[in-house]
This record gives structure tokens, sequence and C-alpha cells, in this order.
């Protein structure tokens, strides 16, 4: 699989109305895509700084990884019911 930031196009010129939400501390659900174009759950990970130049970036630590951090894009969409989102965003790109 590979990590694909999911909203990439629909973002272009809206960084200022999508601010940073979250702060370090907070533990999210972050979504890629997969290699047959689906959005999956690639896990749940935990804010570790915010990547400042870039809206809505963060370095984050899965659970199932300790001790490493990725830079991750993470879509505030979703957050409440992931199943749903998935769900809902793959049925519209089919």
């Amino acid at each position: 699989m590979i990590w694909y930031n999911v909203w990439s196009g629909w973002r272009v010129g809206r960084e200022s109305a999508m601010a940073h939400q979250y702060k370090v501390g907070d533990v999210v659900t972050v979504f890629q895509i997969s290699p047959a174009n689906e959005l999956v759950i690639e896990g749940k990970a935990t804010i570790r700084k915010r990547v400042a130049e870039v809206d809505e970036h963060y370095r984050v630590e899965f659970t199932n990884k300790p001790g490493v951090t990725y830079q991750r894009f993470v879509d505030s969409w979703g957050q409440d019911d992931p199943e749903k989102y998935i769900q809902d965003f793959n049925r519209r790109s089919a």
C-alpha cells in the first residue's frame, strides 16, 4: 500500500480554512489509498508534532510501531466514524 493525500485536489487553495486542528498527544485515524484505489485505514496514530509549513500535516507515531514517527496528512473528515467514512468515500469513487 502507498500513502496518499486523499483530498489533495479538493483542498488546493483552501489551506487557510484547513489549519491545524490537532494537538500533540491527540489520537487520530490515518487513512490511505490502497493499490486497488480504495480508501483504507492505515492505522491509529498519536500526533507527535505539527509540520509547521503544511496545514493538516503532522509527525505521527502509529500504535503498532512505537518509537517511529512518520509524516502524514490527517484528514479531519471521518474521525468520528472511520468505517462509515470509508464506505461513503469508496462508494462515491467507484
